[in-house]
């Protein structure tokens, strides 16, 4: 069985429903394989300076920290959503592409330090800072991999990532899918909490 997690680095309820990804991982281990997708939810047709969505984030973080009991940091509310750093997708989405090349055991934690930076530490995932801070927990050499984050096959790989997103009709973050190896099955659309990701799991492995 595999679970493929859809997630975007800069939703806020992906980063309120990564950690319920991560549980999951812990507890089933090798029993199941995991696997995390870049959905492209601000790519450059709507992308947008981050102070032009500081009004809507002021009340709807609020929501998701209620919800997910994630938390959202002062230098992201206070600091970053008054800047004009555009929040775009697609940079960390050939992030995770690159990443994935070399651990992708660890996928799912890269994915949630790019989370914690933006939503908590109020950096900029625009920024190769960013990456080279977050990477220096993984040991892999920073400057190699900010080169094969400029080369053209991983951005293509990236955007046919984001297009597959798209065909399988998921245009909402964050949304999980369980593959039994004969059919997808929906299991999370929208943030799910983890009894609930466990029952629909235990539903479909009792039907094989």
């Amino acid at each position: 069985m595999k679970l493929i997690y859809i997630y975007d680095a800069i939703c806020g309820w992906c980063y309120g429903f990564t950690p319920v990804i991560q549980q999951l991982q812990t507890q089933f281990g090798a029993e199941m394989e995991l696997e995390i997708l870049s959905g492209g939810m601000m790519l450059s047709a709507n992308h947008r300076p981050a102070s032009a969505m500081y009004t809507y984030i002021q009340d709807a973080h609020k929501r998701v920290e209620a919800t997910t009991g994630i938390k959202f940091g002062p230098a992201f509310l206070d600091e970053y959503l008054q800047t004009d750093d555009i929040m775009d997708s697609e940079k960390p989405g050939v992030a995770l592409t690159v990443f994935k090349q070399y651990q992708p055991e660890n996928a799912i934690s890269f994915a949630h330090d790019m989370q914690l930076a933006l939503n908590y530490y109020g950096k900029s995932l625009n920024d190769d800072k960013t990456y080279t801070e977050l990477l220096e927990k993984y040991n892999i050499p920073a400057a190699e991999f900010l080169k094969k984050m400029q080369e053209d096959e991983n951005k293509y790989a990236t955007q046919q990532e984001f297009s597959m997103v798209q065909q399988w009709g998921i245009t909402g973050f964050p949304a999980a899918i369980l593959d039994n190896g004969e059919q997808l099955y929906l299991i999370a659309r929208g943030f799910t909490p983890l009894e609930r990701m466990l029952e629909a799991i235990k539903e479909i492995k009792d039907k094989v």
